[in-house]
């Protein structure tokens, strides 16, 4: 009998996890560009020379390994990702509240206050994912050149209270604000978010 009292309160944490995504704790570690992939690094050796404080990461996330370099350019602050492998996943900067365009904030801000009871948001970034026809070196020079042309997924660090409660999410947003999905954050990780 014991065991039937408890199965409602199993579905409900089941269905409350699903909900809200996965956990991410991440990991950054600072390494060289030697120690990247070969097909990243000749990648990023096509990096204009007017990129700034370039630094490189491995990243890990407790499953999947990556690496990441991280440069400012023209004012910007750019994360570029690679595979374990070296494959290009994406590339993101970081930008500010205001610079979201206003159709796409309103959508992502109903979202927000639809689903919480209050909201923080910490950090904005422009995804841009490598999905084109382009080469890798094409695409990271086309996002350098011309990002304003070209439509972007976003990604956003938020501290969400639901029911008295707060979390701390990585949440995405599609071109058009649309929320796509959403992984908690453990507290450990979050110096990584600032940059």
């Amino acid at each position: 009998m014991t065991k039937f009292k408890l199965l409602p309160l199993y579905i409900f944490f089941l269905i409350s996890v699903s909900l809200w995504g996965q956990t991410k704790n991440e990991k950054e570690s600072r390494v060289e560009l030697t120690q990247f992939p070969e097909p990243a690094q000749l990648v990023l050796e096509q990096t204009p020379d007017a990129a700034k404080r370039t630094r490189y990461y491995r990243e890990t996330d407790g499953e999947k390994l990556s690496f990441e370099s991280k440069f400012k350019f023209n004012s910007h602050w750019y994360s570029v990702e690679f595979s374990a492998k070296g494959v290009l996943e994406d590339i993101e900067v970081l930008i500010k509240a205001h610079d979201l365009p206003e159709r796409q904030r309103g959508a992502i801000e109903s979202y927000l206050e639809t689903n919480s009871n209050k909201f923080e948001i910490i950090k904005i970034q422009e995804q841009y994912r490598f999905e084109t026809p382009f080469s890798e070196v094409e695409f990271l020079n086309h996002i350098l050149e011309q990002r304003t042309n070209t439509a972007s997924y976003y990604e956003l660090i938020i501290a969400l209270k639901v029911k008295k409660e707060w979390f701390l999410k990585e949440m995405t947003f599609d071109p058009d604000g649309r929320f796509i999905n959403a992984r908690t954050l453990q507290p450990d990780s979050y110096e990584y978010i600032m940059y």
